[in-house]
């Protein structure tokens, strides 16, 4: 049992160290530079062992969807808008700053601008895409907008604030100024607080959509 635990664990470490080092290739080389080869010796590891764990550059570039993927629910569970927490736009805004203001999300942007002449590989992105908002979003929408009237203003608002977020991260080339960027994650929280402030009252529940409606 101790070695089939061993074993497992080498086997989730040598992984890591590849979409690490898909990662790191994707931010520097680009997307058509980042080839299985380069991969291999920037983790210190065989190609045979690459494709141990991965068929292909192809799946290579969906383990580093999964983990921005995993980094965002981690930082939208643990923060300080979790359950059970009052809804605080501008914490929500400034800890989702700390997934797509990171230099290495440009990696995701590499995927996504450099598998669009793969029609295949650019439709798993887009549905890998779908399937984030679906199974991270919505969960965490549902814990302060229980409303099922209300549910799709708030998680329409959700969606926008991460393009505007995501939009804002590529100003990182044109701008290393943090008082830019703090203005305008300002202004993004100050927007969501507004249009949400009649979905969610200050104690993160729905709040009422008619005022009238539990008057006899």
């Amino acid at each position: 049992m101790n070695e089939r635990r061993r074993q497992a664990e080498r086997s989730s470490e040598t992984r890591a160290l590849l979409v690490h080092a898909t990662v790191s290739l994707l931010q520097s080389e680009g997307f058509a530079g980042t080839t299985t080869a380069r991969i291999a010796r920037r983790a210190g590891v065989t190609t045979g062992a690459l494709h141990h764990h991965f068929s292909g550059k192809d799946d290579l570039m969906i383990a580093v969807l999964d983990a921005s993927t995993a980094r965002v629910r981690s930082l939208l569970e643990r923060g300080p808008t979790g359950a059970g927490a009052g809804f605080d736009a501008r914490h929500l805004v400034d800890h989702l700053w700390q997934a797509y203001g990171d230099e290495a999300y440009w990696a995701v942007w590499e995927i996504i601008i450099g598998t669009r002449a793969s029609e295949a590989l650019h439709e798993r992105v887009v549905e890998h895409r779908r399937n984030t908002v679906r199974s991270v979003v919505h969960p965490w929408i549902e814990q302060f907008v229980p409303s099922d009237r209300g549910r799709p203003d708030a998680i329409a608002l959700f969606e926008f604030m991460l393009i505007a977020i995501r939009g804002l991260s590529l100003e990182r080339f044109l701008h290393d100024d943090a008082a830019y960027f703090e203005r305008h994650l300002g202004l993004l929280a100050e927007m969501i607080d507004a249009r949400l402030s009649g979905l969610v009252d200050g104690c993160g529940r729905a709040a009422p959509l008619d005022p009238g409606a539990n008057e006899d």
